[in-house]
């Protein structure tokens, strides 16, 4: 309760003009489409790397890098379905990111056609100790009136959020019983035992643990893969992307939601007025 309360002072408690808003939303769309972006590529491309190897079932598809089950001889891969999940969940943050990234970003940099020549003042000008009369004539750029359609993209906003959030837990959870498991796979190739597997098991990070899978781990049917990835630099890199997009996409909503509760309040105003 009272940190619903902190939550609701907290929004009362910012104040941002559209203008202003608009400038950083479409600084922060882009950040979000490109951090989308490069977790997309870093995820199909480790998971492709590994298909072949790692799918070793009989009736369903496994190969998928994560979620991965030390079975038998090797590592079997997690459900497909998983992979899919952890690879074209980005679509939705990328689409939109990119669609009103673009709308909020030429809003704030490209301005509007001239406005008509308006005359402000009529004076005396003095050229050369002539008098001349002439008008000050003013021509500026047509002013952008302020997003009205703040209510809509808060709710799209929300299910981003809501999306991003279930998405990273999948890829973070996936990857550490990735990790797991191929612990005891090395444990087992290695032949440790003792303080040696205890080493192995609580000491090795998990990026470490992924340079041993890309050098020991053998192809499937002889099939070679080519020359060996960084398995742990790259799922590294996706968790970073995942986790940074998901903040972002916080700040997003906030903002949406801040902007929205402004003009909700300001529509209130007016009527009470009228």
């Amino acid at each position: 309760m009272c940190t619903l309360q902190l939550i609701t002072i907290l929004f009362k408690s910012i104040k941002m003009n559209s203008a202003k808003a608009e400038k950083r939303l479409a600084i922060l769309y882009s950040a979000a489409a490109l951090l989308s972006v490069i977790s997309f590529i870093c995820i199909i491309t480790t998971w492709q790397y590994w298909a072949w190897t790692l799918d070793s079932c009989f009736e369903t598809d496994c190969n998928c890098i994560f979620y991965g089950v030390n079975a038998f001889s090797k590592l079997r891969g997690g459900d497909v379905k998983i992979c899919h999940f952890a690879t074209y969940a980005v679509i939705p943050s990328v689409l939109f990111s990119i669609g009103f990234g673009l709308y909020h970003g030429y809003r704030t940099c490209i301005n509007k056609k001239l406005s008509e020549p308006k005359i402000i003042a009529r004076r005396s000008v003095n050229f050369s100790s002539d008098e001349i009369d002439g008008n000050v004539v003013v021509v500026t750029p047509k002013s952008r009136s302020p997003c009205k359609h703040w209510t809509p993209t808060t709710f799209l906003a929300a299910l981003i959020t809501c999306l991003s959030l279930a998405h990273a837990i999948v890829i973070t959870d996936g990857y550490y019983k990735t990790c797991e498991q191929y612990k005891k796979r090395i444990i087992h190739v290695l032949g440790s035992s003792g303080r040696e597997a205890v080493a192995v098991h609580n000491r090795l990070s998990c990026s470490a643990i992924f340079d041993y899978m890309d050098y020991i781990e053998p192809d499937s049917n002889n099939w070679r893969r080519g020359d060996e990835m960084n398995t742990g630099l790259a799922l590294l890199f996706a968790l970073i992307s995942i986790w940074s997009n998901f903040i972002i996409w916080i700040i997003i909503f906030i903002i949406n939601f801040v902007m929205a509760r402004q003009r909700h309040r300001n529509s209130s105003e007016k009527s009470c007025c009228c």
